[in-house]
């Protein structure tokens, strides 16, 4: 993949900043379906389309189009409360270009953008967010394993009955899918 400089336009990808560059896919990418028409990019989508590493690892997008790689402390810590503006991105395999499609939205106020590898883009009111991230310690911290988080708990779990049955109550939900890898 390349991608050349170009003078006009407005991204591809995010289509919130002028492009800069033009976006050269080999036929091997599989994000090209969330792209808008077009082939240019920013600067920043430019970035983190090409730099390999953004691909396997868990990041925050910010307003001002800087990018922080993740350690799983602190990616815990952000989904908690990501900053107004921002999209928080977590992994899963590192396979693809999961983020694509989720550069042209981020968290306001009211609720925070959240992008699961598999999952794609969330918009979760805070709230909820908080309550799921707290939860998700509360029970690893107790059951320490993540298993039990996504797939139920076993029968000997169940004599932490209070903790089983809030389990069972968001396990099918994505965002405790993407809450429970960042663990």
């Amino acid at each position: 993949m390349r991608v050349e400089t170009v003078s006009a336009g407005v991204c591809s990808a995010c289509g919130r900043r002028p492009a800069a560059r033009r976006l050269r896919v080999s036929e091997s990418f599989t994000a090209y379906p969330d792209l808008y028409a077009g082939s240019e990019v920013c600067e920043v989508c430019a970035r983190l389309i090409e730099d390999r590493r953004f691909r396997s690892s868990h990041w925050i997008l910010r307003e001002d189009g800087a990018v922080e790689v993740l350690t799983r402390e602190r990616l815990l810590e952000v989904l908690r409360d990501p900053p107004v503006g921002s999209l928080v991105y977590v992994r899963s395999g590192g396979r693809r270009h999961g983020f694509v499609r989720a550069l042209r939205f981020s968290s306001s106020r009211t609720l925070a953008a959240i992008c699961g590898e598999d999952e794609g883009v969330l918009l979760v009111p805070r709230g909820r967010l908080r309550e799921l991230v707290d939860l998700a310690k509360e029970v690893y911290a107790v059951l320490k394993r993540k298993g039990a988080l996504l797939e139920g708990c076993s029968a000997s779990e169940w004599r932490h009955e209070d903790l089983c049955r809030r389990v069972e109550g968001v396990r099918g939900d994505p965002l405790w899918r993407v809450i429970v890898r960042a663990l």
